[in-house]
């Protein structure tokens, strides 16, 4: 039963019989006589077609999720007997929000693959909230995400230190500005991500250490990524605060990052686990190396029209 129910969380991972059937060496029939045997045992419709592919049905979605729990228990069973020795071997589902999803965890994935090659990851990335949503709901074994969530059932650690800064477009009249009072940006259209971000709760808190609001703001756009955000301010639509990560490992030309006079914007990157749950061998293994890596080494990120380079986080 095991067997078919891992079987089953393969085909809703990969989306595909013929994928999974190719993984195993086995036919695609032989996937789809499994499928319909654990149906048969479990007495529920699990999947039905969706155009040209198929969807879980209510009892599907239930059955999904438990046997992500079984599988885990059986995982961490065999950790536990089998002393020192791990399976070091399976997938490492991680929650993130955009930051650390799209710039950072790729470069740390690919050097931890290096050590453990048949460790394979599904990466999900979205707002802050909504990851640590998937932690809770079991739907990821942790994430990684820019807010702190330390609850009855959620527990974060830090990781990393960030920074936000001001940029604009290199065609925007403050790109030749040295360093800018933020209350004459009021009336200056500005770019700001969605709520529930981490990123938009860390602007909100430093606004209001100055005795200000985003509804004291001119918002000409909200975006739900940080890509969207640069290539907003790229195209003219207005200023915005983006991390330094997203520039020093992303796309960063076209934009100029100034100072904004006694406004600092400093937040953390942090792991969210559920309180009291005992990660599978290989999702705490990852865990692990995440907590102990050091910074990234960067390349400082230079502003279009001058030689100033991006300040160091304190």
């Amino acid at each position: 039963m095991l067997d078919l129910l891992r079987l089953f969380g393969q085909v809703v991972e990969e989306q595909s019989f013929t994928v999974v059937a190719r993984k195993l060496g086995i036919s695609q029939p032989a996937v789809s006589n499994q499928m319909r045997a654990l149906e048969e045992k479990l007495g529920v419709k699990l999947l039905y077609r969706k155009g040209k592919s198929f969807a879980l049905t209510p009892e599907g979605e239930t059955v999904y999720r438990h046997a992500l729990l079984l599988n885990d228990e059986w995982t961490e069973l065999m950790r536990e007997i089998g002393g020192s020795e791990r399976v070091m071997n399976g997938k490492v589902h991680i929650g993130a929000s955009h930051i650390p999803g799209e710039y950072l965890l790729p470069i740390y994935i690919a050097s931890f693959r290096k050590l453990y090659p048949e460790i394979k990851f599904k990466l999900s990335i979205g707002d802050s909230l909504e990851m640590a949503e998937k932690v809770l709901a079991n739907e990821v074994d942790f994430a990684v995400i820019g807010s702190v969530f330390d609850t009855e059932k959620l527990t974060s650690e830090f990781w990393l230190q960030d920074e936000l800064g001001f940029v604009v477009s290199s065609e925007h009249t403050c790109s030749q500005k040295k360093i800018i009072d933020i209350n004459t940006l009021k009336e200056n259209p500005m770019i700001v991500r969605e709520i529930g971000s981490g990123h938009r709760r860390a602007l909100e808190e430093a606004l209001v250490k100055r005795g200000l609001d985003l509804n004291d703001f001119n918002i000409a756009l909200e975006v739900g990524s940080t890509e969207a955000v640069k290539n907003s301010v790229r195209a003219g639509i207005g200023y915005s605060f983006l991390s330094k990560h997203a520039l020093e490992f992303g796309d960063s030309h076209g934009l100029v990052w100034t100072n904004v006079e006694d406004f600092y914007i400093q937040r953390g990157f942090y792991l969210l686990t559920r309180r009291n749950k005992t990660l599978t061998a290989i999702a705490d293994e990852y865990y692990r190396y995440l907590a102990g890596q050091r910074p990234i080494q960067r390349t400082k990120f230079r502003s279009q029209r001058s030689d100033r380079e991006v300040r160091n986080p304190s």
